[in-house]
């Protein structure tokens, strides 16, 4: 059984043996993942704990320039995301912090029609909305972060 395999399986004892065995604790998977990245994501706050302190490296990003905090984040897990926040930069700890706080929601809970005709956007809609945009930002589309810095502009102006 490989480390991706342990870490997917939520194999604890195996993980561990695995990493006492001297196993590479940072190897690129899937999309450029580590281990570390992908039990992250699954919230397995233990299995975290045990490559961190395996050696894994909380800054490496996958192929889409996510590190471990943000997918664990996006996906709900504030105990993982506790132990990478002191690993992180600045700036990927705020968006950390806006992912755990909006992930409670779903982008489908947005009512259908025209904006016009809804109430104005909620401090969650603006938090998703700026999530996205940073998520766009990273991956080279800045058009959505100009669209989202033209909505709030405008929405100054109606306050």
């Amino acid at each position: 059984m490989s480390l991706f395999d342990a870490v997917m399986a939520g194999d604890e004892a195996r993980v561990e043996e695995l990493l006492a065995a001297g196993e590479d604790p940072n190897p690129l998977g899937d999309r450029g993942r580590t281990p570390l990245m992908v039990a992250a994501e699954a919230g397995h706050a233990d299995i975290v704990r045990l490559l961190l302190d395996g050696g894994a490296e909380p800054m490496l990003t996958d192929d889409m320039g996510e590190t471990a905090l943000l997918m664990a984040a996006a996906h709900g897990h504030p105990a993982v995301c506790k132990l990478l926040m002191p690993h992180a930069r600045s700036d990927e700890r705020d968006m950390a912090q806006t992912l755990l706080r909006t992930s409670g929601g779903s982008i489908l809970d947005v009512p259908p029609g025209p904006p016009g005709d809804r109430a104005p956007p909620s401090e969650r809609s603006r938090k998703m909305a700026s999530a996205g945009a940073y998520v766009a930002e990273k991956l080279g589309d800045d058009g959505p972060a100009k669209r989202l810095a033209r909505l709030l502009r405008s929405e100054k102006g109606r306050k």
